[in-house]
């Protein structure tokens, strides 16, 4: 057992209890848990969250990448306006900052599991940033940001709200931005053999803090619509009447719609704050 450490301190037993790493391990967690249910009351109370974005360098393969908040619009929405009417559709697309592509990316996986097996095909500047790093027909961008959160805030990097691309799936990740010390990366899977391509300014990423304690204390419910209570039922059964008598009317909504399909207004918007560069 010369040389060789548990995985966990608590797999630690005798000698192993009290050796320098898990001391240190142990002392760390301890810090972080501390510092954070300060943080997390505090940044409750205020309700405040600021995104830092550090940016690693700005030459070579981190040039040319953006950082910006959701747009409210989507591609297949405007060419279907009527799906603009769906209220949670419109939050979600405008739910936190996109990280947008610096180059034109082609991307080809033959379908074996080695590294060797996915072919990224881009401009040699970012031949470092967007790669086969993990095998399995995964591509890796890698953000030239460390970003952090406010102790209490993660960050879930996730693929574009209501947007696709065929044959390859966005890998989400809920990464602890209020401590992490490294940057991580954003990672697309090819479903099946064959090519994608990513354009430049694409969005590769959205990026959206979540409370770390979420689930802390929760609890998950199902009952009867009768414990609802009757006011609940009224108000549900008004809004299915309502529902079914548009739906009989001779002119739709959408047609009126798409009359405004241009007018950025009329979407409701979510506040998501520009990043802008810190004063000095």
């Amino acid at each position: 057992m010369s040389g060789v450490h548990p995985a966990h301190p608590s797999e630690c037993e005798g000698a192993f209890a009290t050796c320098a790493h898990c001391q240190a391990l142990e002392a760390r967690v301890a810090e972080l848990e501390s510092k954070l249910a300060v943080a997390t009351a505090r940044s409750a109370a205020d309700g405040s969250v600021t995104l830092e974005a550090f940016r690693l360098q700005t030459r070579g393969w981190a040039e040319g990448w953006g950082l910006r908040p959701s747009p409210a619009r989507r591609q297949w929405m405007t060419e279907t306006p009527f799906s603009y009417q769906c209220l949670p559709l419109v939050i979600a697309n405008q739910w936190g900052w996109q990280v947008l592509c610096p180059t034109d990316a082609v991307i080809t996986w033959d379908g074996t599991p080695g590294l060797e097996g996915l072919l990224v095909e881009v401009y040699p500047q970012y031949a470092d940033a967007i790669l086969s790093r993990f095998g399995s027909g995964i591509v890796t961008f890698s953000l030239p940001w460390l970003f952090r959160t406010p102790p209490g805030w993660n960050l879930l990097a996730k693929g574009p709200s209501n947007r696709w691309k065929s044959n390859c799936v966005p890998l989400e990740g809920v990464i602890e931005t209020w401590w992490l010390n490294y940057p991580f990366t954003m990672n697309w899977k090819l479903v099946e053999p064959g090519t994608v391509v990513f354009r430049r300014g694409e969005s590769v990423a959205q990026l959206v803090p979540v409370p770390h304690a979420t689930f802390e204390g929760s609890s998950a419910l199902e009952r009867p619509i009768e414990a609802a209570g009757p006011e609940t039922i009224a108000s549900m059964n008004r809004w299915a009447e309502e529902r079914r008598r548009l739906a009989d009317e001779p002119v739709k909504v959408h047609r009126f719609y798409r009359r405004a399909e241009e007018v950025e207004e009329h979407l409701v918007k979510v506040p998501v704050p520009p990043v802008m560069p810190a004063a000095d």
